[in-house]
C-alpha cells in the first residue's frame, strides 16, 4: 500500500511538473520576444512590435519590460497555429492575473496585430488594429 502511494504522489508531481504553464519572465528581448526562467524563448503569438533600434521599438521593448519581467505570467499554446515559429521560439498568449498581455500590447499601441498566419484570436486582436 505505501508503494502505491508514493508511486501515485510521484505521477502527480510529474503531471504538474509537465502542465504546469506558469514561468516567470527573465529577460525581455523585444516588444514581443522574452525568455522565461526555465530557458525558454516566447514569442507573443498574433503581435508585432516595431523592430529595434527604431524609437517606437525601444519604447515598445520597456513598455512590455516594465509589464512583465520579473513576474510569474501563464503560457498558453494556441489550439490552431504552430506550437514554434520558424526561430524555435514558443508563440503563445501570455496572461498576467488573467490579463491577456498580447491584446493589451495592441490596445496600448505598442505592437500591431500579426495577421500573417491563422491563429484563434485573430479576428479580436485584429478588431483593435
Amino acid at each position: 500500500m505505501g508503494r502505491l502511494i508514493t508511486v501515485i504522489c510521484v505521477g502527480l508531481v510529474l503531471i504538474y511538473l509537465f502542465t504546469n504553464r506558469d514561468t516567470r519572465v527573465t529577460r525581455v528581448i523585444d516588444g514581443d520576444t522574452f525568455i522565461t526562467n526555465k530557458g525558454d524563448r516566447v514569442r507573443l503569438i498574433g503581435v508585432d512590435a516595431p523592430e529595434l533600434p527604431s524609437l517606437r521599438g525601444i519604447e515598445s521593448k520597456m513598455y512590455l519590460n516594465q509589464l512583465i519581467h520579473n513576474k510569474v505570467v501563464t503560457l498558453e499554446r494556441d489550439e490552431i497555429s504552430d506550437n514554434k515559429d520558424k526561430y524555435g521560439r514558443l508563440l503563445r498568449y501570455v496572461y498576467l492575473d488573467k490579463k491577456d498581455v498580447n491584446l493589451h500590447m495592441i490596445k496600448s499601441g505598442y505592437a500591431e496585430p500579426y495577421l500573417y498566419f491563422n491563429f484563434e484570436k485573430l479576428n479580436q486582436y485584429k478588431y483593435y488594429e
